[in-house]
């Protein structure tokens, strides 16, 4: 899938609870991610589910982008959720 990464962009994003997120690119593929080990300790990181359901998709639809300035990129995503696979 890296080899044509640059071609994906999200189309869909799903909040089930806070710090995990559910990215659906447009291959159909999907990726959910608990993000909190990896940003909760950033400043911008949104502090609770009510700043963590601000979330929309950035204009180029290669990023996740919260009210609180918090943002990451769709790659970010796949290889924390890859990680998170492995160690579970």
């Amino acid at each position: 899938m890296n080899k044509h990464l640059y071609d994906l962009r999200i189309k869909d994003i799903s909040i089930s609870e806070y710090n995990v997120v559910t990215i659906f690119l447009t291959n159909n593929s999907k990726f959910t991610a608990n993000l909190s080990s990896d940003f909760s300790k950033l400043f911008c990181y949104p502090k609770n589910l009510i700043e963590w359901k601000s979330v929309r998709i950035n204009e180029g639809a290669f990023a996740l982008e919260w009210d609180s300035g918090f943002d990451i990129h769709f790659d970010q995503i796949i290889a924390i959720a890859d990680n998170q696979k492995q160690t579970a």
